[in-house]
């Protein structure tokens, strides 16, 4: 490990930042308003008029596929009288039609129809200015098959977002990889305990009977990476996570290959094993209740023809077995900070310093607003 990187504290974020409303309340505004946030899977929108409502910072949106091919976002809120304008997922739809008046909006966002605004059918001319009515529109980008979105508007580009990953995978020939299973989950806890239970291997040898145990000898080497947004770690070739399926393409044959398990904070991971990346979304919805939706990739047809299919569905079963133990433990976490002897806790300087890495970038975005 680089001791340039020690970025880690004695003691992790006190207890009120797992268990705290008003604190909760707070990081929505600021956390998940103040920058790039990963949303949802681009893979989610397959086709034109498709549309997906979904939350961030507490705040209900709606992601479109909209007629250019592009993602949009907008505020799920008519401008009418601020129902949802889209509820629940439809397919396809050449418009987003409001359930309570009947108010619909063009794939832009714009207003395309008021029916019986004025008492008539078709309303008259000029009855509303529709230009200025239109949704509200979320600025947006996809990267690594992520739709982030940025509600603060402020924010540096996507780009400059996403560069240190974006750089610690230029070895790699990422667009040989195509979606194999999608699934998502909720766990009874905070975002960040989850969050911290996938950036350390400390936990394993005690909830993953599977996984090797990284002891002593047997430890592969792994090294902290923290840059810009990105936290994480990088390991030598780890087989126990790996898909029997194709490795990702070098593109150097000669290089070296390693594993590693990033996040951009604050929510989105992104993991390369050999031949198959996992990437997961993190989303709160109370202060003591998450979501995560999770994609796996593999390499071209491994990803959904016959021949590897055995390896896949291993694969998944693999995945799935990790989570269920990772959420017993977690939501273990999760009621233990109700007890008021859950401060001034610790991080191991050797398992854990990816975790002090998040809380440093959580600090920092909530800097000014809280001493947790």
């Amino acid at each position: 490990m680089d001791a340039a990187l020690d970025v880690v504290e004695t003691h992790p974020l006190r207890r009120a930042a797992y268990i705290d409303a008003a604190l909760f309340q707070s990081e929505q505004e600021i956390v998940f308003a103040g920058g790039w946030t990963a949303l949802l899977f681009d893979h989610q929108l397959p086709d034109v008029g498709d549309q997906i409502p979904v939350e961030a910072a507490g705040l209900p949106l709606v992601a479109v596929r909209d007629r250019t091919g592009e993602v949009r976002v907008f505020h799920n809120v008519c401008r009418h009288r601020a129902s949802l304008v889209v509820p629940a997922a439809v397919r396809g739809q050449p418009t987003l039609r409001c359930p309570y008046h009947g108010w619909a909006y063009g794939l832009d966002g714009a207003l395309r129809a008021t029916p019986l605004w004025d008492g008539q059918r078709l309303p008259a001319s000029g009855t509303l200015d529709r230009a200025r009515l239109g949704l509200r529109e979320v600025r947006c980008g996809v990267w690594s098959d992520v739709v982030w979105i940025d509600l603060s508007g402020t924010a540096s580009s996507l780009q400059d977002h996403v560069a240190p990953l974006t750089t610690l995978w230029q070895g790699y020939d990422m667009t040989t990889l195509r979606l194999a299973h999608y699934e998502t989950g909720q766990i009874a806890a905070n975002w960040k305990l989850a969050i911290e239970a996938s950036i350390e291997n400390y936990h394993e040898p005690f909830v993953h009977e599977k996984l090797p145990a990284r002891l002593d000898s047997a430890q592969p080497t792994f090294e902290e990476v923290a840059l810009g947004a990105m936290f994480g770690f990088v390991t030598e070739a780890d087989a126990a996570l790996r898909s029997a399926t194709p490795m990702v393409p070098l593109r150097d044959p000669t290089a070296k290959r390693a594993d590693n398990l990033c996040y951009l904070f604050p929510n989105a991971q992104q993991a390369l094993f050999g031949g198959l990346a996992v990437r997961t979304i993190w989303m709160p919805l109370g202060v003591d209740r998450c979501e995560w939706r999770t994609s796996w990739y593999l390499v071209g047809q491994a990803a959904d023809d016959a021949a590897h299919r055995p390896a896949r569905d291993e694969m998944v079963e693999f995945w799935r077995q990790l989570r269920v133990e990772d959420k017993r433990a977690i939501e273990w976490m999760q009621r233990g900070r109700a007890s008021p002897v859950a401060d001034n806790l610790l991080l191991s300087p050797f398992w854990e310093r990816s975790i002090g890495t998040f809380h440093a970038l959580w600090r920092a975005r909530m800097a000014g607003t809280t001493d947790a």
